[in-house]
């Protein structure tokens, strides 16, 4: 069985296997479409308004070119974009989950009868604390299905919250779908935690930019390969007034190979993949099985099972890892953190009402 069926809308797109494309998918494959584009950094609720209708845009031109697509994916701050000042965005933007911007994707889903990755900035419960960077998968009955909150924010570029968790659901076709959001994916940890708790596909929105193109096909295929899942990484395009971002969304299979790749222009794609390969592979694999492996150490010279004991202290002894490798002197740190407070206060000054 071919693992993937891939095919150009816009831009240039490489295909590592030898598969004919097809705009509609067979039988057992998850059809999932890839939107990489440049959303508008909102100052204002038009300016979210404008990137819902971007998005439900392009939900019409992918159900149209692909049709029974099972899932469309959109970039990291997709919805409310992301300004070099992004706390007057935290003050008066951030939304609820569920709220009136999950409300309109959800009725986008509903319409189209399809899956939805999309980004929100979500206002904390606790009104003292900073959002979350948060995706949301809607399914295509127009429910949240799933929230994810980003859990290591690129700092300290980033003001936001850090997630509380990994979360996985039932996704389409037989997979588990899983989200890390940008920078999450450069942490072996959360692409393994989402694998221990059942993910067969991780995606991967991302706003990352030069110079680190290199590194996000390294990690998007190492992921894929450490943890045998499909990775489906999708990244923003454009340039804002602090960087340049490079596009290069790709869909990775469940051994590191990169099954296509659109370059840097905005557009999209489309990929198939099969969840229930990596469910064989997984349970019946001999060699580099790793997620079994890890924890059978072995298991050819201890049989049956190998050893099972866990020989890493960095994860029995987690609240006893020293800080030590914080290089930042506490000046610098201190620095750092004023330029958030100053920001802070700038966005408040901003938001007051005027007299």
């Amino acid at each position: 069985m071919l693992y993937t069926y891939c095919i150009q809308y816009s831009g240039r797109i490489f295909s590592r296997r030898r598969a004919m494309p097809a705009i509609n998918p067979i039988p057992d494959a998850m059809s999932v479409v890839m939107v990489q584009f440049s959303p508008e950094p909102a100052t204002n609720a038009a300016g979210v308004e404008k990137n819902i209708q971007t998005i439900s845009n392009y939900v019409d031109r992918a159900c149209n070119s692909f049709p029974g697509v099972d899932l469309i994916v959109f970039p990291e701050y997709s919805t409310h974009g992301f300004g070099f000042d992004p706390y007057a965005t935290h003050l008066k933007l951030a939304s609820t989950i569920p709220g009136p911007e999950t409300d309109a994707f959800g009725k986008i889903a509903r319409e189209k009868r399809v899956w939805l990755c999309v980004s929100v900035v979500e206002r904390h419960p606790d009104p003292a604390r900073k959002p979350y960077n948060a995706m949301v998968l809607i399914n295509s009955e127009g429910e949240v299905a799933l929230t994810y909150r980003k859990m290591i924010p690129w700092c300290p570029k980033e003001p936001w919250s850090p997630g509380p968790e990994m979360t996985v659901c039932d996704g389409p076709k037989g997979s588990k779908l899983a989200i890390a959001i940008c920078s999450d994916f450069d942490y072996p940890e959360v692409a393994r935690e989402a694998a221990w708790k059942g993910a067969n596909v991780l995606l991967r929105t991302a706003k990352y930019m030069y110079p680190w193109d290199h590194i996000w096909g390294i990690t998007n295929q190492v992921r894929a390969y450490e943890n045998q899942a499909y990775v489906i990484a999708v990244n923003h395009t454009g340039q804002d007034n602090s960087y340049t971002y490079f596009g290069r969304s790709m869909a990775c299979d469940f051994d590191g190979n990169i099954l296509c790749e659109l370059d840097g222009n905005e557009g999209m794609t489309k990929v198939d993949v099969y969840p229930q390969l990596v469910e064989q592979a997984r349970d019946k694999r001999l060699s580099n099985n790793y997620l079994y492996q890890l924890k059978h150490r072995g298991y050819t010279g201890v049989p049956p099972k190998g050893v099972t004991s866990n020989p890493f202290t960095v994860y029995s002894e987690w609240d006893k890892i020293p800080d030590r490798w914080n290089s930042a002197p506490e000046e610098a740190a201190e620095k750092i953190s004023d330029v958030g407070r100053k920001a802070l206060e700038r966005a408040k000054k901003q938001l007051a009402p005027t007299e």
